[in-house]
């Protein structure tokens, strides 16, 4: 399956971010600096890029939901649930409380993010993951259902309300237990959906080619502004900055600003973003570089290469028939050779 590299190398920044905060912390036991808590941000390009490619996905095709379903239980369960066991298998072996059976249940069905552990764990990633699983349940329905037009206006309208129920509830929702739940992440999902439903337009694509070479520092300057002074959520302004500057990468691939993001082997640790994601957590708590630059790598490729890939392929030979678009509106015809390659966010 061809693949978009710039894409791939902002999933690769993103991961790359997601474990410089780990690692930071699992050798230092404390951040270097508060804009050094980078992870956050890692999950927020995750979240954007997974709405943008999810939503151009089902706006070119499949429309089937029950292909989309399939492919996608197949491209993020089997590696997840294999992470899953093996944390089971250690605490029984070691009782050293990897996980718990409750909160197996909750990354398996999907509450992680609301779920609060009574004591720390290795899955507590998984909260992203659980995010980005609503996120697939609910969405292909609603823009099934509310057309393509009606839902630029439901995403617009998702994301401000979520920026503006954080803002005025923030004492509340500045706080551990509940920064993870989906009320407060959900708008960098959204965001992503609008652009890719804004995509959908060739007007507007054409107009977004003409002007996106103006807005690419801009949006620079205020994802590093993000960067910079919000370490537990990211504002809504960020996940704006993050979506112009991907669909600056995507409309003008050959850039200054976009051919860093081909760079091979940034484009490689892109598409093995989510198997990185899903056992990186395992090795933080040995907080040694042995075990976090050998280990943590050899793992994470091989349930890239075991499990992730073949599972993903079967996924696909099992839906191969083609499949008609969910409305009339046509996405971005080469965004959709890689949205079933979109990985999941990762924790922060």
């Amino acid at each position: 399956m061809k693949r978009i590299a710039t894409l791939d190398g902002w999933r690769g920044i993103a991961i790359a971010l997601v474990l410089f905060d780990h690692v930071q912390h699992a050798l230092l036991y404390r951040y270097m600096r508060p804009w050094t808590q980078t992870g956050t941000h890692g999950v927020t390009i995750f979240f954007v890029l997974s709405g943008f490619l999810i939503t151009s996905n089902l706006l070119k095709g499949p429309g089937d939901l029950k292909r989309f379903y399939i492919r996608r239980f197949f491209r993020l369960m089997p590696a997840a649930w294999t992470y899953l066991a093996v944390l089971l298998f250690i605490d029984s072996l070691t009782h050293i409380h990897a996980t718990s059976l409750a909160e197996v249940l909750a990354c398996v069905l999907f509450y992680r993010n609301f779920f609060i552990a009574s004591a720390p764990s290795l899955a507590g990633h998984f909260w992203s993951l659980s995010i980005e699983e609503q996120f697939y349940m609910f969405w292909p329905c609603i823009l099934l259902f509310a057309g393509a037009r009606r839902c630029r206006w439901i995403a617009a309208a998702g994301a401000v309300a979520c920026a503006a129920v954080r803002w005025i509830f923030w004492a509340h929702y500045n706080h551990d237990a509940i920064d993870l739940q989906t009320q407060v992440r959900a708008d960098a999902l959204l965001v992503g959906c609008l652009l890719a439903l804004l995509f959908s337009e060739t007007r507007i694509r054409a107009a977004a080619a003409r002007w996106s070479k103006f807005w690419t520092l801009p949006a620079l300057a205020a994802l590093l502004c993000g960067m910079a002074f919000f370490h537990r959520i990211p504002p809504l302004f960020e996940c704006v900055a993050i979506a112009a500057l991907i669909a600056a990468s995507v409309l003008h691939p050959h850039s200054i600003f976009s051919r860093p993001l081909a760079f091979a082997p940034l484009a490689w640790l892109g598409t093995v973003s989510y198997s990185f994601y899903l056992w990186q957590e395992l090795f933080m708590p040995f907080r040694s570089l042995w075990a976090l630059c050998l280990a943590m790598p050899l793992v994470a490729l091989c349930s890239y290469y075991l499990i992730e890939g073949p599972s993903t392929r079967f996924g696909h030979r099992l839906t191969s028939a083609p499949a008609p678009g969910i409305s009339g509106n046509a996405g971005p015809p080469e965004l959709t050779k890689q949205t079933e390659a979109a990985a999941p966010a990762n924790n922060s």
